[in-house]
């Protein structure tokens, strides 16, 4: 037999702040959502929904923090924080192997600071704010399945995690992102689960959780994350922008990109439906852009314009050859006014 339940904390609105905590947990990917189906610009989800939904599960986690009869759900809130957090390290483990022979499966965090950002181009700033959203939405799926299944055996958050993919796979999301073949989609599932062990063992007796944790030092949680966005940041050193993308970005008004060994600095372009970029290539050679319309020849040493015939949200890989990081992605935002 599995563990017993962990029911809801008991007392007044006992079950009513749960339900609310696993509502919160949800609410940080919906900009992805929205965005795909064309609701509105990511950016306005991302900071009327992502940022306060965010916030206020800081502020209950504190708040049951100090209320005994809260601790229950604290525990829940503990385990699942850091269970979506270190299975949001395993999904991206599982895929490190097959970026590093050039699938772009890291592709869509980076798009995701541009359009929070609402920004023309990728710089270390939208990388930040990029990677920082991933994690996010990591955790928040992990609270929303800790205060619903706290206690119960941990192969659960297995099905969660699957469960997670299936739906995107499902959304407009999949197509957005070319998120198609079996390859690319078994590798996703692969890390779903490699995200549902983790949250599930550590779901599964919060209790014993927080104890261990507490074994850690004072306020394991908050160091945790902590550590995680010093990291981010050392990584991505947003206060600084490389000369590449520097020279990028004053290439011409608008969304604009130097090309380098063949790659685009910046890397990602955010324009309209219908609309262009301008990309001067700084190479020796010359590159044929075959996603663009009339298929452009980006002459050595000369600035070309280069246009998109996409009328709805898409994330377009614009390859200047066969090499696997060769190029760079425009992302089609419809919703850009």
């Amino acid at each position: 037999m599995g563990s017993p339940v962990v029911r809801a904390p008991a007392g007044p609105g006992g079950r009513g702040v749960a339900a609310l905590c696993a509502i919160l947990g949800l609410l940080p990917v919906t900009p992805v959502l929205a965005w795909a189906y064309a609701l509105a610009p990511f950016a306005l989800w991302f900071w009327c929904l992502t940022v306060p939904s965010l916030a206020l599960l800081t502020a209950l986690g504190a708040w049951s923090a100090r209320r005994p009869h809260r601790l229950r759900l604290h525990r829940a809130l503990v385990a699942g924080t850091v269970g979506g957090l270190i299975g949001t390290l395993g999904y991206d483990l599982v895929r490190v192997p097959f970026a590093l022979v050039g699938l772009r499966l890291f592709a869509p965090i980076d798009t995701y600071g541009v359009l929070a950002l609402g920004a023309a181009s990728s710089s270390p700033r939208t990388g930040l704010l990029g990677w920082a959203f991933h994690f996010s939405n990591g955790i928040g799926f992990g609270i929303s399945y800790a205060v619903i299944a706290s206690g119960r055996r941990w192969q659960w958050a297995l099905a969660w995690g699957l469960m997670i993919e299936t739906l995107v796979v499902a959304s407009p999301v999949a197509g957005v992102y070319a998120l198609r073949g079996p390859a690319l989609i078994a590798i996703a599932y692969a890390g779903h689960l490699a995200y549902g062990a983790p949250l599930g063992l550590l779901a599964a007796d919060p209790a014993r959780t927080a104890r261990r944790l507490r074994e850690i030092g004072p306020h394991p949680t908050a160091c945790a994350l902590l550590t995680v966005l010093l990291v981010l940041a050392l990584w991505q050193r947003p206060f600084t922008t490389p000369a590449p993308v520097r020279a990028g970005e004053r290439v011409a008004p608008g969304p604009s990109a130097l090309v380098l060994d063949a790659r685009f600095h910046p890397q990602y372009l955010r324009v309209p439906a219908h609309g262009c970029v301008s990309l001067h290539n700084g190479d020796t050679v010359p590159y044929t852009l075959p996603a663009a319309v009339a298929s452009p020849r980006l002459e050595a040493g000369r600035t070309t314009t280069a246009c998109f015939a996409s009328a709805g949200n898409a994330v377009l890989r614009v390859r200047t050859s066969a090499q696997p990081y060769a190029g760079g992605f425009v992302i089609v935002d419809r919703t850009e006014r």
